[in-house]
């Protein structure tokens, strides 16, 4: 069935057409979305994340009489955006400890250590953030992330070779960054 087709039956029958869309890509939303969230959530929110793309898709679906584009392009948006949505959600969540399980801090040390690794870190996003994209999105990717040069060119569309010339100067330009911030180490 061509994306036509299929956008005619979402049309004429809502019910039917959502029931084959879902089952025309649900492999592939998965797919999508494991790859983007193994191993920082639970299956449990991998699970719902898959259905709230196809919840998203359907929402749009009766509100759009025509989708412009391929459907499967559009899918494929919809849950690399839903992932990283859920991604933000549950580590946003993950941070907070509560006081119970706090405990004491041992010595000033370590809050003036963790302090200036917050500092750090903040300073760091900060300018990897001014590298603007792709070159943000690369860094975070391969650093953040631990993804490959391949998997990464698929996210921001370049070839792979693109993303390591990319990436290399980005790292050149972050260094002269951090310098120029007054972070010598």
């Amino acid at each position: 069935m061509t994306d036509n087709e299929l956008q005619q039956m979402l049309k004429n029958d809502p019910e039917a057409g959502q029931r084959f869309f879902y089952d025309k890509y649900f492999n592939y939303v998965y797919t999508i979305v494991f790859a983007k969230l193994k191993g920082s959530v639970s299956l449990d929110d991998i699970d719902e994340c898959v259905s709230d793309v196809f919840a998203n898709c359907f929402v749009y679906f009766d509100k759009q009489s025509v989708i412009q584009g391929e459907l499967k392009a559009f899918t494929a948006s919809v849950a690399r955006r839903k992932a990283i949505d859920t991604y933000r959600k549950v580590s946003r969540h993950n941070g907070n400890v509560s006081l119970d399980d706090a405990g004491e801090l041992v010595a000033e040390d370590n809050v003036a250590r963790s302090a200036e690794e917050s500092e750090l870190r903040r300073l760091l996003y900060e300018k990897v953030d001014e590298l603007g994209e792709p070159d943000s999105t690369i860094i975070i990717q391969k650093y953040y992330f631990g993804r490959s040069s391949k998997e990464i060119a698929e996210i921001v569309e370049l070839s792979a070779d693109n993303v390591r010339v990319r990436c290399s100067r980005a790292i050149k330009r972050l260094k002269d960054m951090l310098f120029a911030a007054g972070f010598t180490r």
